[in-house]
């Protein structure tokens, strides 16, 4: 077996062994909520200016993000699905759901 089909074996391995169920590492600055039970987790996330900040409906019901200070929202996410937003910047920016307005959370950009 040569070095290159080791290394290629070597990273298989891995990925069986669990390696590839590990969290994405988030790019610098980035940020991620999660939206279950009617919340979104964190409700507060800090992101550097123009990073992308991810939202994952994990809920039954349709969410949808909306940051009026900026005039930004995502579509309305279903479960399972992503969306993000990018804020240039620095402040703090709240949001709410659309659908949902009780369902609140906010932005630090710096």
């Amino acid at each position: 077996m040569t070095h290159v089909q080791q290394a290629v074996c070597a990273a298989a391995l891995g990925a069986l062994c669990g390696l590839a169920l590990a969290p994405p590492i988030a790019a610098q600055g980035a940020a991620a909520v999660t939206i279950a039970g009617f919340k979104f987790t964190p409700d507060t996330v800090t992101a550097a200016p123009n990073a992308a900040i991810a939202w994952t409906n994990n809920d039954g019901a349709p969410h949808q993000v909306v940051v009026a200070a900026k005039n930004l929202k995502t579509p309305v996410l279903n479960k399972g699905q992503s969306a993000e937003l990018k804020i240039a910047e620095p402040g703090s920016y709240d949001y709410i759901c659309g659908i949902h307005p009780s369902m609140q959370g906010k932005i630090i950009v710096k």
